[in-house]
């Protein structure tokens, strides 16, 4: 019966990988470009403009953060429970930190899906108070997930843990793992200082090439081996 449940639990997990990858290929065409270039730019008043306009493309990009992060708490549970080269404490920490930042992931993405939709309607309709009140919590950082901690930096964090644990099982997932990691660290310090050129290059080879990559190398060896 556990034996069962373990498999059961990593073909589970192999669809999930499975599907962030995915989610990730579509945070990146959607939010680099479907959506303006206002719309990633520090002009606010362009920035809710060009939402009202064309709020498709930071809609989906929210969604597939929204969802992308629940489905990560399960990988990392599959990952947690496979022999490798981490102990069990390390392994428990990795999971813990996983299952916090997927959280916090899933209510980044929430968080963008209703409150960037409910400001730039505020502040469209709004008079001269209102849309200073808009301003201002546009350019407050979130409480959430302040400058993505939570998405880029806890992230990173928990990927470079389990691809070194997953190392010696798969050379390729663990060095892509760490690369990853790295990238998201990275893009992490570059949206806490706000410098677009780095969070573009960051985000963009996180989004479109590591991410993705590594995600769906991760499903196939849950898929494979359970």
């Amino acid at each position: 019966m556990v034996e069962d449940n373990s498999r059961a639990l990593a073909r589970g997990a192999a669809l999930a990988a499975a599907l962030v990858g995915v989610l990730s290929l579509g945070y990146a065409v959607f939010y680099l470009f479907v959506a303006p270039a206002a719309q990633r730019g520090t002009d606010v008043d362009a920035y809710f403009r060009s939402y009202l306009a064309h709020p498709t493309g930071l809609r989906v990009a929210s969604l597939c953060l929204f969802v992308s992060g629940v489905l990560t708490t399960l990988v990392y549970a599959a990952l947690h429970a496979r022999p490798g080269a981490l102990g069990a404490s390390p392994r428990t920490w990795a999971l813990a930190l996983g299952v916090v930042s997927g959280i916090a992931t899933s209510a980044h993405g929430l968080a963008d899906l209703i409150d960037v939709d409910r400001l730039a309607h505020s502040y469209a309709a709004g008079d001269a108070a209102t849309r200073a009140a808009a301003l201002v919590a546009h350019a407050t950082t979130s409480p959430v997930d302040p400058r993505g901690l939570a998405t880029f930096g806890l992230v990173g964090l928990v990927v470079f843990a389990f691809s070194r644990h997953l190392l010696p099982e798969s050379r390729f997932i663990g060095l892509l793992g760490q690369v990853l990691a790295v990238d998201m660290v990275l893009l992490f310090v570059s949206s806490a200082f706000t410098a677009t050129v780095p969070i573009l290059v960051t985000g963009g080879l996180a989004a479109v090439i590591l991410g993705p990559a590594w995600w769906i190398a991760v499903a196939l060896r849950l898929y494979r081996t359970a």
